[in-house]
């Protein structure tokens, strides 16, 4: 009996980079124009398992067609009315994000999605809109950026560290903490950096010193890790975390702050 195709993506860290910059930048500026955007960008992340399932088997499949379709409709009606009033700065993170974006989708359909560089660009892609996105709600310059790096390094230090101990629990010989560790090390100077600026409360910046301390302790603590599926969750789980600490800490200084 033959498996119907899915139509959604089955990674649950590709949803993560999705969703993160993007509900954070709407829970602190909601408008119409950053709902319409997201929506463009939730089109076109959908669209990605058409496009690569017709250039992975080489022909297309009627309902891809049809879904395909639909999501290019939806996406380019809904960015035709984000733009509508778009501020200067929300334009300009947008067109920023096209290149990573393009890159990505480009080794996403070579079957590459899953190298770090390829990662890092699915990333750094969603942390963009998310910024225009809250340029759009009327966010400040500042505050988008502030967006934009805590939402990169948010994602960025759990799927450094995932990696790496997804390699050590295959045994790979040349596998490594020292990459998480510099992107957690990264996270916290930029997190502290952002505090100290007041761009942002206390909060986001304490919890990526939490995961980097947890980075540095948990391969010397427990030699056996959870399967991956057990890991691939709780990062995501981390990332939900991480995101609820960065809207709050990017709605204004908190208590004890600078």
């Amino acid at each position: 009996m033959s498996r119907t195709p899915g139509q959604l993506p089955t990674e649950h860290g590709s949803w993560a980079f999705l969703l993160l910059p993007l509900l954070g930048a709407l829970l602190l500026a909601p408008s119409s124009g950053g709902g319409w955007l997201a929506l463009a960008s939730l089109a076109a992340f959908l669209a990605r398992v058409p496009v690569k399932r017709t250039f992975k088997v080489r022909r297309v499949l009627p309902g891809d067609r049809f879904l395909l379709g639909a999501e290019t409709a939806v996406g380019l009606g809904a960015l035709g009315l984000a733009l509508r009033g778009m501020p200067k700065p929300g334009l300009a993170l947008l067109g920023l994000a096209a290149l990573p974006a393009a890159v990505a989708a480009l080794a996403d359909i070579r079957g590459r999605a899953r190298t770090l560089p390829a990662e890092l660009l699915s990333i750094a892609a969603p942390s963009l809109l998310g910024g225009a996105v809250l340029a759009a709600g009327g966010g400040s310059w500042v505050q988008a950026w502030s967006l934009v790096a805590a939402s990169f390094l948010s994602l960025a230090a759990p799927v450094t560290y995932l990696r790496g101990a997804l390699a050590r629990q295959r045994g790979c010989a040349n596998a490594s903490p020292l990459p998480a560790l510099l992107v957690h090390g990264a996270a916290c100077a930029a997190a502290a950096g952002l505090y100290l600026a007041g761009a942002m409360g206390w909060l986001w910046p304490a919890w990526m010193g939490a995961l980097a301390l947890r980075a540095a302790a948990e391969p010397l603590l427990f030699k056996r890790l959870p399967d991956a599926r057990s890991l691939g969750l709780r990062e995501v789980l981390v990332c939900g975390v991480s995101a609820g600490a960065m809207v709050f800490s990017l709605r204004g200084p908190l208590p004890g702050g600078p």
